[in-house]
């Protein structure tokens, strides 16, 4: 596994080899699908799972049988945004598209990178601007229903992650320690932090409060003042933090390569616990008090949310 789980009410759906459709409960599968699935979160809009990876599917989210498929000439890593009857997406080639959810059908595509290949962050649509970061470290804002720009900016991190939109102010980092915070209406810089000489972000950041939370490849998760991108405090873990954080209830979790789930104070960064898989722990998510996980041990965790004792539920 490669990817954060999405949890509705009462199924987890995963990405993998294939597609993965679990009880929420007791983690029994309710079904698979081979063809569909890769690297990339899947999404669900509905009684409809989206996901992106050799093709482009829609799946029945009772059965996992396909509804639509569209084909590919590359591969997508990341996670369709689906919303008002449209899904937008993008894969390792150089423009974004748009798509009816209902029939696949295209609507519209932007060129926003110059260069093909490699990893792509997800486009996010927030306040009715659809953003896109670009390999070649253009952030891009567009208008989700036709794809009209509306303004685009450098900001010099390669390859950057999936951005964050919160309180109209856009956060993103890159292939570099620095994250950055732009105006989510124009695009102008409002601040921009090295939090470290070493290691890659590769992850969207998480907030809470006027508290930003960035895991990075240097071992360390940073608190940052989401206002000024001042350093509040950091926690050093025992392997690169690849994975999105998240926050929930005053934690924030988040996995590392070293193979661990690790929970901490979202007020100052102490262990509360962690706890051991047998790979790399991906980006988790957090509902009705239990941490959905994957690990690229194969597996998918369910973990309780509370500090104490922090163990896989039977």
């Amino acid at each position: 596994m490669y990817s954060a789980p999405y949890v509705t009410d009462k199924t987890v759906y995963v990405s993998g080899r294939g597609l993965w459709a679990v009880d929420a409960a007791d983690g029994s599968v309710r079904w698979t699908n081979a063809d569909a699935g890769g690297m990339g979160s899947p999404t669900v809009a509905g009684d409809t799972v989206y996901a992106a990876g050799r093709d482009l599917f829609a799946l029945d989210a009772a059965d996992g049988r396909p509804r639509w498929r569209r084909r590919m000439w590359w591969s997508s890593h990341s996670q369709p945004f689906v919303a008002n009857g449209l899904v937008h997406y993008v894969n390792a080639g150089r423009h974004l598209r748009t798509v009816d959810a209902a029939t696949g059908r295209r609507r519209w595509r932007a060129k926003y990178q110059r260069r093909s290949g490699g990893m792509e962050s997800a486009p996010v649509l927030a306040d009715g601007i659809l953003y896109a970061a670009g390999k070649d470290g253009i952030v891009w804002a567009f208008d989700p229903a036709t794809g009209r720009v509306r303004w685009k900016e450098p900001i010099y991190n390669l390859s950057p992650a999936t951005p964050l939109v919160q309180d109209s102010t856009l956060y993103v980092a890159g292939r570099s320690p620095s994250v950055r915070a732009l105006d989510a209406a124009t695009g102008a810089p409002r601040w921009h932090m090295m939090v470290g000489s070493l290691g890659n972000i590769w992850n969207t950041p998480a907030i809470s409060g006027n508290t930003l939370y960035v895991g990075c490849r240097d071992d360390r998760l940073w608190a940052l003042n989401a206002t000024t991108g001042a350093i509040r405090w950091h926690v050093t873990t025992d392997g690169p933090v690849g994975s999105s954080p998240v926050v929930a209830d005053g934690t924030v979790y988040f996995g590392s390569d070293d193979g661990h789930l690790w929970a901490i104070s979202a007020e100052n960064g102490r262990l509360r616990w962690k706890v051991k898989t047998g790979g790399p722990v991906e980006s988790p998510v957090v509902t009705n008090g239990v941490v959905y996980v994957g690990s690229r041990d194969g597996y998918l965790y369910a973990i309780e949310a509370s500090p104490d004792p922090g163990r896989p539920l039977p």
